[in-house]
């Protein structure tokens, strides 16, 4: 397993890199850095256990924002005015992130998938997964005194950094001056995001789409524009992801998004090729076999399936979805002993759930 609850993150680094072969990122060690792999760990291991437990605080003030602000890229006025940013941060979220994440995992885990290092900055890839989908965070780490912290945190489900979304949020506050000539892309955006916020979407698509290309292929709005048409239908919807692909082919988020859309729309060839993309751009994450084995589910093979939902147990035996999935697979199979075995190994996982134990005892009295 990569988790580093029980192993340092240095030796899940080693083994990622034994296993993908990456040359982009570099070993923890060889980098100068006032931050230790141990300290490093520490906070991975706080991470993993407060929002495991459903504790959102650690995560929720995990970003310095002093730093945050400082690595703008937003030449706002505003920028020197602590306090205003202060209160815009709150209301935009950025003090509540592990709230969000905390509603992912319900029934799942936030799991540390590997330790790099980038442009000499330490870096944690988490996988938040549960009753609330599946979501990636990259945190970049920075020590402020004796702690540390992150300067910045990307999602792969919101497809930008929140330093990149903020700092958009903050240049739409700069005032404008009222006697200026708005551009042509100044009065299209005003429109598309006063529509936005009206839920408008409708209005915002034929706005957008009154952009020049170059507008149009800015990765900020490209993606509040995937957004709506995801609340539009789904023809755009698809549309405009397959677009994204074409522009920026090797972001993880359409390929994240694309698993929903393949799952509901039972294209199951496609959701297997989007999920072996995701994998390879994540230098493998052996969970996702969770995923495979659903696909298999759903074309009628429960041998493979059972295999898919083995591999990511023996990877992960924590995660009850898959878990509960193994069982049904195992009974199916008239595997009743295996069965047993799985519900035993789940019950020394760090919290289990009594209640989904005997929850999936009453669904299969056979295996009592």
């Amino acid at each position: 397993m990569f988790s580093c609850i029980m192993n340092p993150i240095l030796k899940c680094l080693g083994m990622f890199l034994l296993l993908a072969g990456v040359a982009a990122t570099k070993p923890l060690q060889a980098q100068n850095t006032s931050i230790t792999v141990a300290e490093a760990e520490k906070l991975s291991i706080q991470l993993e256990t407060s929002v495991g437990n459903g504790n959102a605080e650690i995560l929720n003030h995990l970003i310095s924002f002093p730093v945050f602000v400082a690595r703008m890229k937003s030449r706002s006025s505003l920028r020197d005015n602590m306090d205003t940013l202060t209160k815009i941060a709150d209301g935009f979220g950025l003090f509540k992130i592990g709230n969000h994440i905390v509603e992912i995992v319900k029934n799942g885990s936030y799991q540390l998938l590997r330790g790099y290092q980038k442009d000499d900055e330490m870096h944690l890839l988490f996988r938040a997964f549960g009753d609330g989908g599946l979501d990636y965070q990259d945190i970049t780490l920075v020590k402020v005194k004796d702690s540390i912290m992150a300067a910045d945190i990307f999602s792969y489900e919101l497809g930008e950094s929140y330093n990149s979304l903020f700092s958009a949020q903050i240049a739409d506050k700069e005032p404008q001056d009222e006697h200026r000539s708005l551009t042509a892309r100044e009065k299209y955006a005003g429109i598309f995001e006063n529509a936005l916020s009206h839920k408008n979407y409708s209005v915002a698509r034929s706005a957008f789409e009154k952009f020049d290309e170059e507008t149009q292929n800015d990765k900020h709005l490209y993606l509040q524009y995937l957004q709506t048409c995801g609340h539009l239908d789904a023809k755009s919807y698809r549309k405009a992801l397959d677009h994204y692909v074409a522009l920026f082919p090797d972001e993880p988020t359409p390929y994240l998004l694309m698993t929903a859309v393949y799952a509901e729309t039972k294209e199951y060839g496609r959701y297997a090729m989007v999920i072996d993309k995701l994998d390879t751009l994540l230098s493998i994450d052996p969970f996702l076999n969770y995923f495979r084995g659903n696909i298999e589910m759903k074309m009628g093979d429960v041998r493979k399936g059972r295999d898919f939902y083995q591999m990511a147990f023996d990877y992960d035996p924590g995660i009850w979805q898959n878990t509960q999935k193994l069982v049904a697979c195992k009974v199916v199979s008239n595997e009743l002993v295996e069965a047993n075995a799985v519900i035993n190994q789940y019950r020394r996982t760090p919290g289990y759930r009594p209640e989904l134990v005997d929850a999936i005892y009453a669904d299969y009295p056979i295996l009592k």
